[in-house]
């Protein structure tokens, strides 16, 4: 079986390709034999085949730690921030910007949205945005939990508040900040179908290249770790560079 390994960030030009494909029977021996290719990549990856502190890999678009050892069709691998990845601080007219240009995309795909859910935390701020620049007068949020600190994720995403905005037999679209794995996206969708909507839409400000759910509307794909205005305080309590 072929799998095709996928170098991210400053791993690309260490190696000078994008990717790289080998005869494998699951992920965790194609890393293996990767890194026997490519002398540069063992700083990313060990001798078992697992991405070294400061790096992460994606498993067909879901995190090595959810997937589990397996056959895949590609694996990306790839620096977190603190380990080299280029931060990109947004600014809010980053925000506004992307969020009016997902509403000129939702026009014109010609879906009529009649309700807007922002998913907390991130989605809001765009859910809003999005709202005004549509003319949808009903938003509504679902609160759901992925990341416990930049860069440290949970084993999967769970919900802490479910849907209170009446959305039966209606055209329904799910903002989020960011489609990064995509099983936040993934669960939200999934919580408001429970809800009976016509139709149920997805759209995000910004996508990873490798996430497992490429939204219906976005703006960007982008590799770079986002630091968001609304997440700039967890930021830098994250790097130590402020005090509670």
């Amino acid at each position: 079986m072929v799998v095709r390994v996928r170098l991210l960030g400053h791993l690309r030009e260490a190696v000078g390709r994008d990717f790289v494909e080998v005869d494998s029977e699951d992920w965790v021996e194609a890393l293996i034999k990767v890194r026997s290719l490519h002398g540069r990549l063992s700083e990313a990856i060990d001798e078992r085949g697992e991405p070294r502190p400061g790096y992460l890999a994606f498993v067909d678009g879901v995190d090595y730690r959810i997937a589990g050892r397996g056959k895949a069709v590609e694996v990306a691998i790839l620096p977190v921030s603190h380990g080299g990845l280029r931060e990109k601080f947004l600014s809010w007219d980053d925000i506004v910007k992307t969020s009016f240009e997902v509403s000129r995309r939702v026009k014109e795909s010609g879906f009529k949205v009649e309700a807007i859910i922002g998913v907390l935390r991130g989605g809001i701020i765009p859910a809003t945005l999005i709202a005004d620049a549509l003319g949808v007068a009903d938003l509504g949020v679902v609160d759901i939990k992925f990341y416990q600190a930049p860069g440290v994720r949970r084993d999967k995403p769970f919900l802490r508040q479910p849907l209170t905005l009446p959305i039966y037999d209606r055209n329904v679209l799910v903002v989020d900040d960011v489609s990064d794995t995509g099983l936040t996206l993934q669960l939200a969708l999934s919580v408001v179908k429970h809800y009976a909507p016509k139709e149920a839409r997805s759209a995000t400000l910004y996508v990873k290249p490798w996430t497992k759910l490429i939204p219906d509307y976005y703006a960007e794909i982008t590799e770079e770790w986002l630091v968001f205005p609304w997440g700039l305080w967890e930021h830098k309590r994250f790097k130590g560079e402020t005090r509670d």
